[in-house]
């Protein structure tokens, strides 16, 4: 049946509800399948392209291809073809996997990329290099060129072409040429006073002052492009990544796929050691922006997690030489080779990202019990609860239905939900999920308040999104986070205090994904 429907009829008919995940499964294959032939032709290996690779690899998509195929496993008719996409997917997965270690295999040195950057760095801080070429983008402020800034434009094709393995000479010539590109022919000067002596050329030969003016920024942003590569060998020549063993590393902003993260890629090198976290690392870049990050995804969305990284330290100490990344960067303590402690650190940097870590409901008390503090709580959740809400839903009611959709979507913060045992809570619970999953009924912020940390270390936090579930069974509460559904928490039901509409935010600006409790 699958063979029989052409791409360009899937949005003119309705298949059946098993027919279509197969479907959807079969397209995941096959543009896996491209992904691979792309990326082995690709003859351009930087840590950037790497780490965008990464990202639109099947191993992010391997949980929704195996839950699209899992119905039609189970179906007598479709078991076979499904079976059969199953295995190509696996097989793709695979091919994947080689091509990608080919990549990496292929992507520059470490130690050069540190070092190229530490280069660039160190000649762009120059005052000399700074004035010479705000000097010569002055000179043609207003006219064609004028939005180039030379300085960054020669280091960052000079480091391109440094790391793909060009010769001093070859990057140098190709740094000419891009500023060659932008400045070689039809860029007449606007402000002759930003020339400053020493002049370059003679006036003699030329016809006007402004045919001398023109020739003399030839000659000097030329002079320019030959001083800053002569400066970056030299610095290259003398810059030696130091500092011995490995330290841990917490990186916002995983993966590093935006343009803006060309000198950090590099430490795509290293896998992240432990689980990733929700930062609102992504959210603020995009703010910041205002537009889509080129790699064609919401920044937000692109970079929304924090890891941990096990890295040499002078990968550390380079990742850091940028001020530009400040506050998204932090050296956490030495590897000491003994798991625990080593696991111990990793968790204790996450948690001063996000504090909700499902390693810490695996020390938790049996599965249900809460603790002391969450009991307290509770208690107070369930007066709020009993003076805000002034009737109980039922779906018996419909009149009473409709009056609790108003009140969850007019502005009335308040509890709507605290957990506990008897049978009308429970009944509660999924009188709300199902309002929640009625039409329009997910675009209802909610606020999920539970117990975070160890069991050492206990707090309070509010997280901020969907309630997805309430699973009675498991004894959990199912919640995502923020209006998207890549973060998913299954929350122990002893960590649960209360389930509340937030109150709407004074002024603009979005709400917080989490806030510590008050």
């Amino acid at each position: 049946m699958i063979g029989e429907v052409c791409s360009q009829c899937r949005n003119g008919i309705v298949l059946p509800v098993l027919v279509a995940a197969l479907w959807r499964a079969c397209r995941e294959v096959v543009k896996a399948e491209r992904r691979v032939g792309s990326w082995a032709q690709e003859t351009s290996h930087t840590w950037l392209g790497f780490a965008r690779a990464q990202v639109r690899s099947a191993r992010y998509r391997d949980g929704t291809v195996r839950e699209l195929l899992s119905g039609p496993l189970g179906d007598a008719d479709l078991a076979d073809q499904a079976q059969s996409v199953l295995t190509a997917w696996e097989s793709v997965m695979d091919k994947q996997r080689a091509v990608l270690s080919a990549f990496r295999a292929q992507c520059p040195d470490p130690v050069l990329s540190a070092a190229v950057g530490t280069a660039c760095d160190a000649v762009l801080s120059q005052r000399d290099v700074q004035r010479t070429g705000e000097g010569l983008a002055q000179a043609v402020r207003g006219g064609w060129g004028w939005n180039v800034r030379p300085g960054p434009l020669v280091c960052r094709v000079w480091s391109n072409a440094r790391l793909q393995g060009s010769s001093a000479d070859e990057a140098g010539q190709a740094a000419f040429t891009a500023l060659e590109s932008k400045w070689g022919r039809g860029v007449r000067v606007t402000d002759v006073s930003a020339l400053e002596p020493p002049m370059l050329t003679s006036g003699e030969g030329h016809p006007t002052p402004a045919a001398w003016a023109d020739a003399e920024f030839r000659e000097r942003w030329g002079a320019f492009a030959l001083m800053c590569c002569v400066r970056l060998e030299e610095t290259l020549e003398q810059v030696r990544p130091g500092g011995d063993g490995d330290v841990l590393l917490l990186v916002e902003g995983w993966p590093l796929v935006a343009t803006a993260d060309l000198d950090l890629a590099f430490l795509s090198r290293w896998d992240p050691v432990g689980p990733s976290v929700p930062t609102a690392f992504g959210r603020r870049r995009y703010e910041e922006r205002g537009s889509h990050d080129d790699f064609g995804r919401h920044a937000g969305y692109a970079s929304s997690a924090a890891v941990v990284l096990s890295v040499p330290a002078w990968a550390a100490q380079r990742a850091q030489a940028g001020s530009r990344h400040a506050g998204r960067l932090r050296v956490g303590p030495g590897v000491t080779g003994d798991t625990l402690v080593d696991r111990a650190a990793q968790l204790d940097m996450l948690r001063s990202v996000f504090p909700l870590l499902a390693e810490d409901f695996e020390s938790d008390r049996p599965l249900g019990q809460a603790s002391d503090l969450v009991q307290e709580e509770r208690r107070r959740a369930r007066l709020l609860l009993e003076a805000r809400r002034p009737f109980q839903p039922g779906p018996e009611d419909p009149e009473q239905e409709e009056n609790w959709v108003r009140y969850l979507a007019a502005d009335r913060p308040g509890v709507l939900w605290v957990p506990g045992e008897d049978e009308e809570t429970w009944m509660a619970a999924t009188d709300l999920l199902g309002v929640l999953r009625a039409p329009f009924g997910s675009l209802v912020p909610m606020a999920l308040h539970v117990e975070t940390g160890p069991c050492s270390a206990l707090g309070l936090h509010t997280l901020h999104g969907r309630l997805v579930d309430v699973d009675r069974e498991r004894g959990l509460v199912v919640f995502a986070l923020g209006e998207s559904d890549r973060w998913v928490f299954q929350v122990p039901m002893g960590r649960v205090v209360a389930v509340s509409r937030p109150r709407e935010r004074a002024g603009r600006g979005e709400r917080p994904l989490w806030q510590a409790a008050r």
